[in-house]
């Protein structure tokens, strides 16, 4: 049982919704995003006064003092973060996104156990290693798991109190060749190796995370920690697309804060060799329109699937535990699609913005960044409108969209 200190503090935060906090911490998490570029991780002032507000627990369910948001909720927070800073709002959707994600198969002592820290911030480094390879291997040896292991991409590991490994790459040293289960991984147990020195994102903190160390076998998740749940009622357990549309949002979030970085630009700059601020210019008040419209289009197909596919699921009393096929494709198809249509609408306004939106001073500068990392997402890239392609055309959808048991 938490302690009900947890549960008051969640009540107080109510009365704001998590999209409304993040908009009144603007002039922080802006400080918070300009540190970020130089250490290349969210400074730990900062870390703690997103846990504070809530910004890691708001999609984690009553039971465990959290909000338990439905996907428009969680969206409309991640945008509003990441229309502030694109780093931000990345470790607010995935540190949030992991904290839900980590339950779906969790026993409810487990949960309890994790959640029961007010600071709880999950991480997970899945990829393949960006540093040096210890090879990947995890053996029981009596009530424990001895486990070797290295991951990449493990965004807000700084800040984490536990990380999740739940990875499908291949395991070198293991005999079936993959992971034979999930686990979680506190905080003393890994180790983060300094790997991640990008251009997009770059306050993300997305480094490699290794581990060599015994985990309890209390800390064991089934081998399909994804899969839908049949412990939680919020349907967003059980939405196959959650991976997705968070991702989705920071890019959303990218844009809108570009287009009115670019509104507040063209009141007052005037391009060389014209008579007319850019606000007065046809070229710049048309496409600024023509971009306002593909941005509100691609923010309405994602809310819209979701909303969706969460209604179709129904109540966990029903027994439903994936949506029918057809509600499916457009819930992914739709992440895509913000994504891809985000990063286009931040290239025409950024060469709008002419030399300015270059400097390393402007924030257009930084946006353009992010919204090209944040869109190169393996979840959220444009190699998935092939795959649904096919679908159009009587092929049968791949497993990666209807069998979600791993990331």
């Amino acid at each position: 049982m938490l302690r009900q200190e947890l549960f008051d503090r969640v009540d107080i935060l109510r009365k704001d919704s998590p999209a409304e906090r993040i908009r009144n911490m603007r002039d922080l998490l802006e400080e918070a995003g300009d540190e970020a570029q130089k250490i290349r991780h969210l400074p730990d002032w900062a870390a703690k006064e997103m846990v504070n507000a809530g910004l890691y627990r708001f999609a984690l369910p009553t039971e465990l003092a959290g909000e338990d948001l439905l996907a428009r909720d969680q969206i409309e927070a991640v945008e509003a973060a990441s229309a502030i800073d694109g780093s931000v709002g990345w470790c607010v959707q995935i540190n949030s996104e992991i904290n839900a994600l980590m339950i779906r198969q969790m026993n409810k002592e487990l949960a309890e156990k994790i959640c029961g820290d007010w600071d709880v911030l999950v991480c997970s480094g899945q990829g393949t290693p960006n540093g040096p390879n210890p090879g990947r291997e995890a053996f029981l040896e009596g009530s424990d798991w001895n486990m070797t292991y290295q991951g990449s991409f493990a965004s807000g590991c700084h800040s984490a109190t536990w990380t999740m490994i739940f990875d499908s790459n291949p395991w070198e040293k293991s005999p079936t060749g993959a992971a034979e289960a999930s686990w979680m991984v506190p905080r003393d147990d890994f180790e983060i190796i300094d790997t991640w020195d990008m251009a997009g994102l770059r306050g993300s903190g997305s480094h490699d995370v290794r581990i060599q160390a015994k985990i309890p076998l209390e800390h064991t998740l089934p081998k399909d920690a994804l899969a839908p749940t049949e412990l939680w009622e919020n349907p967003t357990y059980r939405n196959p697309c959650h991976a997705y549309y968070n991702k989705a949002a920071v890019a959303l979030g990218i844009a809108r804060g570009t287009i009115d970085e670019f509104v507040k630009l063209a009141t007052h700059k005037t391009p060389w060799g014209s008579g007319s601020t850019l606000k007065d210019q046809p070229e710049a008040y048309i496409r600024l329109a023509e971009n306002e419209a593909n941005w509100m289009s691609a923010r309405a197909f994602l809310m819209e699937s979701q909303e969706a596919i969460e209604k179709s699921l129904g109540p966990l009393s029903e027994g439903k535990s994936l949506p029918e096929w057809e509600l499916t494709r457009k819930g992914f198809l739709s992440a895509t699609h913000a994504a891809q249509s985000c990063r286009l609408i931040v290239d025409t306004i950024h060469n709008l913005a002419g030399t300015t939106g270059s400097r390393m001073s402007h924030p257009l500068e930084r946006k353009l960044r992010d919204a090209h990392q944040a869109a190169s997402h393996g979840a959220i890239s444009w190699r998935h409108y092939g795959n649904f392609g096919k679908t159009f055309l009587g092929e049968d959808p791949p497993g990666l969209y209807t069998k979600i048991t791993r990331a």
